[in-house]
């Protein structure tokens, strides 16, 4: 069969375990809704996972998934995926081992060594194009116009077999992926907040070297800084305040009009930002090293 590969968010050499840093996640969600048309609702940035990845959803009678997405990247394998990957396991997970769904941050991990395994997804060239598989071409206009008659709920006999069972029933275990992702989620986790908090001091650091900045420009690279941190690292374990709270204050601080020079801010709310910072990143950055040895981490 011939195989055609497309870049799609990631670059060459890249896995798709972890995000590679705080401001990166904001970037490709903003980069994915552009490319693919699909309201914030219709996909999540599964922590855990490098790109967004697409919620799928119940659909009536004669529609179809995706019929909103733009017909250019329907090649990709994210809108051709099988329930059980499309969709979450009932773990029992809950209060008294009651079940409930896949967190965000289990799901996405899964789904990345699920598409890493198999081949959907590569490091090195990028994402399998799933259309050119059954001969339909996305530069075509021809076939574009017969991919939006599909998505409209039309019949083709080539779109309605698209299967991707062969390229993932590759283990004699079905669970492998389940069972890994269970297996690597701690570290996973630990190590993601390690690249944030890298990622964060750096922005840190570019801000307070920039010396053409003026206080209202200092003030807000850094509150930018902070409300990341207080989004993807709120479930940081600390001691006394939770991370939460620590960043609502130190995001509170920021906007303290009493810091009135960009040096009252640097050894105030940034001085403090930085040390937990780096308490974090140092904390965790073992996971860090010890996942560059998994395949699906590059």
């Amino acid at each position: 069969m011939d195989i055609k590969r497309r870049q799609l968010l990631t670059a060459p050499g890249e896995g798709l375990l972890l995000a590679k840093s705080a401001l990166d996640a904001v970037e490709r969600f903003s980069d994915w809704q552009t490319a693919t048309g699909l309201h914030p609702s219709r996909f999540v940035f599964g922590e855990l996972c490098s790109v967004p990845l697409p919620v799928y959803t119940a659909v009536a009678p004669g529609r179809r998934q995706f019929s909103e997405v733009n017909p250019e990247v329907m090649w990709h394998p994210l809108f051709w995926l099988p329930p059980t990957i499309a969709g979450r396991y009932n773990l029992p997970t809950g209060p008294n081992g009651e079940l409930e769904p896949e967190s965000n941050a289990l799901w996405s991990l899964r789904v990345a060594l699920e598409l890493t395994a198999s081949g959907l997804y590569s490091q090195d060239e990028g994402w399998l194009d799933i259309l050119h598989t059954v001969n339909i071409d996305v530069d075509s206009e021809a076939d574009l116009a017969r991919i939006r008659e599909w998505q409209a709920g039309g019949h083709d006999d080539l779109l309605d077999s698209i299967d991707l069972g062969p390229y993932l029933h590759l283990e004699e275990n079905p669970n492998w992926a389940l069972q890994s992702a269970l297996a690597l989620e701690e570290p996973a986790t630990q190590a993601q907040w390690a690249i944030v908090a890298d990622s964060l001091m750096e922005m840190i650091w570019d801000a307070r070297e920039d010396k053409t900045s003026n206080l209202p420009e200092y003030r807000g690279d850094l509150l930018l800084v902070s409300e990341l941190a207080e989004v993807q690292l709120t479930h940081v374990p600390t001691e006394g305040n939770t991370a939460e709270e620590f960043w609502a204050s130190i995001t509170e601080a920021l906007r303290d009009e009493s810091y009135s020079t960009k040096q009252a801010l640097t050894e105030g709310p940034v001085l403090m930002a930085e040390e937990w910072l780096r308490m974090t990143r140092d904390t965790f950055w073992e996971s860090v090293t010890d996942l560059q040895t998994l395949p699906a981490a590059g």
